[in-house]
């Protein structure tokens, strides 16, 4: 006797198809939000993740009026001492403002994302930017580079939207956060010129009145800013002690000397740095003498090639803070702060790359979106990638420094997909895999183990 039981999954996935088609970016904002409020609260005991060591000590600093971390620009911490003027200074204050800004960063990729592809898309290359484990991490921490990258993202979104005033206005502040802006703008210039430029009068076509307000824009924003803090904090850019010794010698009536006092009166002066030329030029100082000064140990190697490629120490990530228990003599990390690159998505850049240069050069780019890609790529990856060939291995290599890329590279995973694989069934099929093994590689790093 032999029994038939046929179970129709038509119904499970008609259920499943309702609920991806009702899925939008606002879901997506509220997944990520609540993993990342959840994971800001570790450690909650007072402890500094990274260079929170530097930062926090900073914005307190900056909350009681004293100039701080001069080789860094102001405002992300000034952003961080209202939180802590709110909230209290402790962690929730610290980096709740950075998880606010992440935020802020995903929409603004996702509008970006749209002005190239289809909304489905766009989804898709914010999911995969969601849960890339280093954009998570820094978007949890108090550090400076997610408040940059989100106004920084929101001036490319500004600009593609032809609202350029508001677009420099934008840049100007991401600067203020992180000089290293500078790089979204470059990416901005360079896919403006791509699309202007006309080969034959070797000229690129540009609105001379709107390119004029938007540098005057830019650089009364940033300038103004600068002044402004130093103005108000005046800081300091060397300290220099003077030491002042005085030696008197105490007569008796015999004019025989009796004893011999000598005084010593330090004195401390202030390079005040009064302009923003003079703390850009510090900060210019400070950060080249590092390249220089610097030892890196052989096991610390991470150039930008290993951010790219399964080479050196790309999949041995380094650790920003770590907590372990010790229980019936097995060790247990409960807490782990990693800035580990996710292959699914930082490993997919030279594809990318090679196929926006391919439909860029056969006047196949219609929409533009090579052209846009390969602007970004270029802007902010290969200057440091030219920073690991001249320094190597003198220069400390952090693999963060591939924050302003990792959007381009979700932005340009479907894109590359729709170029080489031309079923729609099977590409999405391709794409559901590479999403999977992303957010299975995003729980496995994730900074608090919730399984053992």
């Amino acid at each position: 006797m032999s029994i038939n039981i046929k179970i129709d999954f038509k119904p499970v996935k008609n259920l499943f198809d309702q609920a991806v088609a009702k899925f939008n970016i606002w879901y997506l904002l509220l997944i990520s939000f609540a993993l990342h409020l959840f994971s800001i609260g570790f450690p909650s005991d007072g402890g500094l993740i990274f260079d929170e060591t530097y930062y926090v000590p900073a914005a307190e600093n900056t909350l009681k009026g004293i100039a701080a971390n001069a080789e860094q620009m102001p405002l992300a911490k000034i952003m961080v001492a209202l939180s802590i003027k709110i909230f209290g200074d402790y962690w929730f204050a610290w980096r709740f403002p950075i998880l606010i800004c992440c935020m802020i960063s995903l929409y603004a990729f996702y509008l970006i994302a749209k002005q190239f592809m289809t909304e489905r898309y766009a989804l898709y290359a914010a999911a995969l930017l969601s849960f890339d484990i280093i954009f998570f991490v820094h978007g949890s921490i108090f550090v400076l580079d997610m408040p940059s990258i989100a106004f920084g993202l929101l001036g490319i979104y500004l600009y593609l939207t032809k609202r350029y005033s508001w677009s420099a206005f934008s840049f100007a502040v991401s600067f203020l956060m992180y000089a290293v802006a500078l790089l979204f703008l470059a990416a901005v210039v360079l896919y403006h010129i791509f699309t202007h430029i006309n080969l034959k009068k070797m000229a690129v076509h540009a609105n001379y009145r709107k390119f004029l307000t938007f540098l005057l824009i830019f650089l009364a924003v940033s300038g103004g800013g600068l002044w402004l803090y130093e103005a108000v904090y005046k800081p300091s850019s060397a300290t220099t002690i003077t030491q002042n010794v005085a030696v008197n010698v105490y007569e008796n009536t015999n004019s025989s000397a009796v004893t011999t006092v000598t005084n010593t009166v330090n004195s401390t002066s202030n390079k005040i740095m009064d302009n923003p030329i003079s703390q850009l030029a510090f900060q210019w100082s400070y950060f080249s003498s590092l390249s220089t000064t610097l030892q890196t140990p052989a096991s610390q190697y991470r150039p930008a090639w290993t951010w790219i490629l399964p080479v050196g120490n790309s999949l041995n990530p380094p650790h920003y803070y770590t907590v372990a228990v010790t229980a019936n003599g097995v060790t247990h990390t409960t807490i782990d702060w990693v800035s580990q690159i996710t292959p699914f998505v930082e490993y997919f850049l030279i594809p990318i790359l090679i196929v926006a240069l391919i439909y860029t050069v056969s006047k196949r780019d219609k929409e533009n979106t090579g052209k846009f890609l390969i602007a970004w790529i270029f802007a902010t990856f290969m200057p440091f990638l030219a920073l690991s060939v001249i320094a190597y291995p003198n220069w400390t290599n952090f693999n963060y420094y591939m924050l302003d890329t990792i959007p381009a590279c979700a932005l340009g995973i479907p894109y590359f997909w729709d170029k080489v694989v031309k079923n729609n069934r099977t590409r999405w099929a391709i794409m559901g895999v590479q999403i999977a093994l992303v957010i299975l590689f995003f729980f496995y790093y994730f900074p608090v183990k919730l399984i053992q």
